[in-house]
């Protein structure tokens, strides 16, 4: 006795699952040469350490970037986010290369207090990052003083502190 098998083109629900098994090994062939290989030896030196910044100033931010020789990282794209901790921030920056590894970019801080600067650096298929904490001084500034990618908002819930420091000015307390 011999049994018959229908074609394989009458199976329809065969011919699919084959079809997506063929295109979904596909992508994964295609995409995996580029995926990108987290660096872990390559070092951010921050030029401001020990500098304290000030609210309401442009500031140059100058980040530096040395691979795990020592030699300076050229033509990577940096960025970063900037944020304080208890406010919302969130202000993304593109650094600008100088030369040499160092990069820098422009920001405008509205809030004193520790700020923290979320960089990343990539350079072909390689990416870093790392992150710094850093000081800034002053009082708290005005919406049209602010950088223009602040998100910070006066209606969001204040820190103790900030919402002291906005109690001492007379102007806002009217």
């Amino acid at each position: 006795m011999r049994l018959e098998r229908e074609p394989l083109e009458k199976r329809p629900m065969l011919m699919l699952s084959l079809g997506c098994i063929l295109v979904l090994s596909s992508y994964v062939l295609a995409t995996l040469p580029s995926m990108e290989k987290l660096e872990t030896n390559w070092t951010l030196s921050f030029a401001g350490a020990d500098e304290f910044f000030q609210t309401g100033q442009a500031t140059d931010f100058h980040v530096f970037l040395e691979d795990e020789f020592g030699n300076a990282i050229e033509n990577a794209t940096v960025t970063a986010v900037f944020d304080r901790p208890d406010t919302v921030h969130h202000i993304k920056k593109v650094f600008s290369r100088v030369e040499g590894g160092l990069y820098e970019t422009e920001i405008v801080f509205s809030v004193p207090g520790t700020w923290i600067a979320m960089v990343e650096a990539e350079k072909g298929d390689h990416i870093y990052r790392n992150q710094i904490l850093f000081t800034v001084d002053g009082s708290i500034v005005s919406e049209a003083n602010r950088d223009p990618k602040d998100h910070f908002h006066l209606e969001q819930p204040l820190p103790s502190e900030l919402q002291r420091s906005l109690n001492n000015i007379p102007v806002f307390n009217k």
